[in-house]
């Protein structure tokens, strides 16, 4: 026996060696298999009892609130579940449960969390009661005007549920109102992406990619320029377009909106000035050379009048930015605003 065991490769040191690996994997594993054995009983009937009370509350009140006596009862079950349970979803799914039907939102969200970072997984009706209460929260955090905690609130919501359209939604607009817009740009092309009929949504999304690319100040003056524009009111939308080029001279979109709109008023100098600024920053775009070089002759230039080969008077361009944020002068606002339907 001792020969086997000083053998580099002995049949007895061979057994010891995989005696001792195997001690090795059972203390790692052990864990494991213990977590994913069957809950205590005492934690499983303190569920029980209180899923019985959760019941017979929803059967008793008319409306549900947290102090009532048969809900204070259900959280006791459910906080004595977790104790006696410590780590397991099972108990903190009841209790999160417990604490969204009982219209308690704070302590649900901290609960359906501590839930899903046990392991659990949200079914559907779980999901349910998790968004409606996390979302409430947030909103309730923006109507304080907490925007930060309302943006981070809203961004938990996206990472648990990724498909949660009310939270992007909402994390998109606040973060276009807090002045950050390229991580508004994620959360409104996700909307797209989402749900591609959503018009209101691609138009926030070209927003926050204007901002992104000239400034807030100056494609926001830019967008409601062209809301004026469409809405008819042309001394409105002279004076946005204005504003988005004194904010950002290198705006090409935005002298070329203000030539268009002096241009449609019969104000051909002034048109010129601002077309000639806008082929000056993009020399190759058809559009703006071909409004240049007309309202150079309307207003008494004397140049050759502009080839009709260019497009036609309605600004598009094929030759524009293949980026531009606008897609030309396609830019409509949204029926709505994003959040509209959660400010019911």
């Amino acid at each position: 026996m001792l020969d086997d065991l000083r053998t580099t490769d002995g049949p007895l040191r061979r057994a010891v060696r995989g005696t001792v690996t195997l001690l090795a994997l059972l203390t790692l594993w052990a864990p494991a298999l213990f977590a994913q054995g069957a809950l205590p009983s005492n934690a499983a009937e303190a569920i029980e009892r209180g899923e019985r009370l959760m019941e017979e509350a929803l059967a008793t009140y008319d409306a549900q609130y947290p102090d009532r006596p048969l809900w204070q009862q259900a959280f006791r079950e459910g906080r004595n579940a977790v104790d006696l349970a410590p780590g397991r979803p099972e108990p903190l799914r009841f209790l999160a449960e417990a604490y969204s039907r009982a219209n308690w939102p704070g302590p649900a969200v901290r609960t359906w969390e501590q839930f899903i970072a046990a392991g659990g997984e949200l079914d559907d009706e779980a999901e349910e009661l998790y968004v409606t209460a996390a979302n409430a929260n947030a909103y309730a955090a923006y109507e304080q005007g907490n925007l930060q905690l309302a943006a981070e609130m809203y961004l938990r919501v996206t990472q648990n549920v990724p498909t949660n359209l009310e939270a992007h939604r909402w994390l998109g607009r606040i973060l276009l109102e807090a002045g950050r817009p390229e991580q508004a740009v994620a959360a409104w092309q996700t909307v797209v992406e989402l749900d591609p009929a959503d018009r209101g949504a691609r138009y926030f999304l070209d927003l926050a990619r204007a901002q992104a690319r000239w400034g807030t100040e100056a494609a926001t003056a830019f967008f409601e320029g062209v809301a004026a524009y469409e809405a008819g009111d042309m001394t409105q939308a002279r004076n946005a377009f204005a504003v988005a080029t004194a904010r950002n001279a290198d705006y090409a979109e935005a002298w070329a909106w203000l030539g268009r709109v002096a241009f449609e008023r019969g104000d051909y100098q002034d048109a010129l000035t601002a077309y000639t600024r806008a082929s000056e920053l993009e020399p190759s775009n058809t559009t703006y050379a071909w409004f240049r070089q007309e309202s150079q002759r309307l207003a008494g230039g004397g140049a050759t009048p502009a080839s009709d080969d260019a497009d036609d008077a309605d600004g598009t361009d094929d030759g524009a930015d293949e980026g531009s944020p606008t897609d030309g002068i396609g830019v409509t606002p949204p029926a709505t605003d994003p959040g509209a339907a959660q400010d019911d």
